[in-house]
């Protein structure tokens, strides 16, 4: 009969502190920024979505055309405002009568 150790290591390698690996904490933010993804990469894209085209068929030429794709530029449009915190709220007058 095989017994378990009661500290759950089931493997037959013994412990020792050269095995043991030290956790580190991984974050979504320490994730992304390690790959990359800082507030100068999500500046560059929002800037890049703002801009943003479309294209479309135009029967009449027979041939794409491009168009500004106001749908897609608004949303980071709106992201923008957060972060610059241009939405007016209660706080700062908004809905407040004379």
């Amino acid at each position: 009969m095989n017994k378990t150790p009661s500290d759950g290591n089931h493997g037959s390698v013994a412990r020792s502190p050269e095995l043991e690996v030290v956790k580190k904490k991984i974050t979504y933010e320490s994730a992304m920024r390690e790959e990359g993804i800082d507030e100068v990469f999500v500046a560059r894209k929002l800037k890049d979505l703002l801009r943003a085209q479309g294209r479309r068929w135009n029967p009449k030429k027979g041939s794409w055309e491009k168009f500004e794709d106001y749908y897609t530029q608004l949303a980071p449009l709106k992201e923008i405002a957060k972060i610059f915190d241009i939405y007016p709220t209660l706080e700062k007058g908004l809905g407040k009568r004379k």
